[in-house]
């Protein structure tokens, strides 16, 4: 071996830093409402943080042209391989940090391997995907063209070619076996390098900026499941001290009317951020609130559509640290919202304008109970079709209205829209008919409240409009624009909404805090019907308790109560008392009764689905 191959292997791992480096860089320009709270000096320092991240990535992706460049081989064809190793490994790890500029804000976290797993819906939009985000195509293959040109030449590796002795080339591989160990870990310390190393910042956000997305995603590969945790000695024990934290039902509300028998229409809106109602793009929705009972200080209880429907229709949080249904305990029992209605005489459907498989939100559907799945598919004119997701949303309004028609009474019924989903399209008639506000998000909004708004109109004519109970929120925040929304809290407030048009809920809750795991007991608790199989981690806003909202932000698990926030990643621990406008975080002394309650959701989550007992 030669001198040169050593430099040309310290110079190609250094590219492959910069180019990392350049990216997350990038990532700050992409998702710069993320950080508007955030001063200059904060920003430098994440991004100089990460650099360490960058190397461990860097000698990641170049492992194998690392092992292959200290071969004692040299001629022609074993140096044309080396340079066509290293360009695909970078060309194909690279790539993620391009699509991570954008989709960072679909996931609300750094790429994770379970990507991988809604690889059909992937697949399914490829077409809309690439025509959108063309540049990014151009970026990823730019990538090859950059790293090709500045890969040495085959004549000028060999004209500084200074022979090496065999004892010299065993000592220098050693060293390079060492410093490569080293760089994948991330340095000496006793433990390796990890993503929640990440997050020693005061504002969670900063994190996402240290870290890279090929990381994350590499070290997320084979990732076992839960561990058992055994912060109380029984999980019995766990439960009972969750129990006591809730508060019971007033006298007063036991003896108001109950619902019973009513329809139940429960309609989920495509990243309805709280924001969008209060800056006035939603003008229906915000009307509706002022007749409802409505939580303008409600959470999602994750950050993705497929994490949406365990924990409204099971009360169930995306706990887990990828999708519930796939997971390892997708398998578990769970007791659903659909099923407890079932059982009280309820017809159950479930819509969707998406082709039928989107999220597997079909075959989850059907295993927690609904009698029927509507999908694109089931949509009589395909030419409504939005040529990207599914049918457009006052369309698919419309054949809901026709379904909802034909039930026998009493029904529940859930639909999910769509259209404010990216690519955000609206039909050609109503473009230009709304406020484009200041993101490309806003006008889809504007056309969805719109739709609402026509729905409501027309089902005032039906025979079971009257004796319905409507739910209206949201599955999860997508862009955003005020610092307000862009926190830690703000990115998961949606709107809560109960809406009954002979009743007037909104004297009926004196809530503060609501989360999606209220949805189900909250509804089963106004019709009436009682559910031994609960989970606690939802309850009913009509409950005289002040609400919590317990989420797994990263490796983090954060609760609310109150203005009080905890954040705990089964080690360490931070209280912060929160502001009023719930953006503002100051830092206070932990509460140990507090970091119990959350310990306690911890063991209570990690042990009941491991040994699949949670609702013993």
């Amino acid at each position: 071996m030669f001198l040169s191959d050593y430099k040309l292997l310290f110079k190609q791992v250094s590219l492959t830093v910069i180019f990392i480096f350049i990216y997350r860089v990038l990532f700050y320009f992409f998702n710069t409402e993320l950080y508007i709270s955030s001063s200059t000096i904060e920003i430098v320092k994440a991004l100089l943080y990460g650099i360490r991240f960058d190397i461990a990535t860097a000698f990641i992706i170049n492992l194998i042209f690392i092992l292959f460049s200290i071969v004692p081989v040299r001629n022609s064809f074993y140096l044309a391989l080396l340079k066509k190793i290293f360009i695909l490994f970078n060309f194909f790890f690279i790539g993620f940090l391009v699509v991570d500029l954008e989709f960072f804000s679909f996931f609300g976290k750094k790429l994770t391997f379970d990507v991988f797993e809604i690889g059909g819906d992937i697949q399914n939009q490829a077409p809309q995907l690439i025509k959108n985000y063309w540049y990014f195509v151009l970026m990823i293959f730019g990538n090859i063209y950059i790293f090709s040109k500045l890969y040495p030449r085959k004549r000028e590796i060999i004209k500084f070619n200074t022979e090496l002795k065999l004892y010299k080339v065993i000592l220098l591989n050693i060293i390079v076996l060492i410093i490569t160990a080293i760089g994948i870990r991330g340095g000496v310390q006793l433990r390796s390098l990890s993503p929640k190393n990440a997050f020693v910042f005061e504002k969670y956000e900063l994190g996402n900026l240290s870290l890279n997305a090929v990381y994350t995603l590499v070290r997320s590969i084979g990732k076992k499941g839960l561990k058992e945790v055994s912060y109380f000695k029984a999980d019995s024990l766990a439960k009972e001290f969750l129990l006591k934290q809730k508060g019971h039902k007033t006298a007063e509300y036991e003896k108001e009317f109950k619902l019973k028998n009513a329809n139940v229409v429960l309609i989920i809106v495509e990243s309805l951020s709280q924001e969008y109602i209060e800056k006035g793009y939603a003008p229906f929705i915000e009307q509706l609130t002022k007749k409802s009972l409505y939580f303008s200080n409600n959470y999602a209880n994750g950050r993705r559509s497929i994490e949406v429907l365990p924990s409204i229709m099971a009360s169930f949080p995306s706990l887990v640290g990828k999708p519930l249904y796939q997971s390892q305990y997708q398998t578990n029992k769970f007791y659903s919202l659909p099923q407890a209605l079932k059982k009280e005489g309820y017809i159950t459907s479930f819509f969707h304008g998406g082709k039928r498989g989107t999220m597997d939100f079909d075959a989850y559907c059907s295993s927690i109970g609904f009698d029927e799945y509507h999908a694109m598919e089931d949509y009589p004119d395909k030419g409504h079709f939005d040529g990207q997701w599914g049918i457009y949303d006052n369309y698919f309004l419309d054949y809901f209205i026709d379904k909802l028609n034909q039930y026998k009474k009493p029904f529940f019924s859930s639909i999910f829209t769509l259209s404010s989903h990216q690519p955000y399209s609206i039909p050609s008639e109503f473009q230009n008919k709304y406020p484009k506000g200041n993101l490309e998000i806003h006008e889809s909004i504007g056309y969805i409240d719109d739709s609402l708004r026509e729905f409501f109109e027309k089902i005032k004519k039906t025979n079971w409009y009257e004796n319905t109970l409507f739910i209206i929120t949201a599955d999860h925040t997508q862009k955003l624009e005020s610092s307000k929304f862009n926190s830690l809290l703000g990115k998961y407030r949606v709107p809560l909404i109960f809406f009954h048009p002979k009743i007037e809920l909104n004297k009926k809750s004196t809530r503060v805090i609501s989360q999606h795991a209220d949805i189900m007991p909250s509804t089963l608790d106004i019709l009436g019907v009682k559910e031994e199989r609960m989970l606690h981690f939802g309850d009913s806003v009509f409950s005289n308790n002040t609400g919590v909202m317990i989420n797994r932000v990263g490796s983090d698990f954060i609760l609310l109560k109150s203005r009080n926030l905890i954040r705990f990643n089964l080690q360490d621990a931070k209280q912060y008392e929160v502001g009023e406008d719930y953006l503002e975080l100051k830092s206070k002394k932990v509460d140990l009764n507090f970091l119990k309650e959350i310990k306690a959701y911890i063991q209570y989550t990690h042990n009941g689905l491991i040994k699949n007992n949670i609702y013993d």
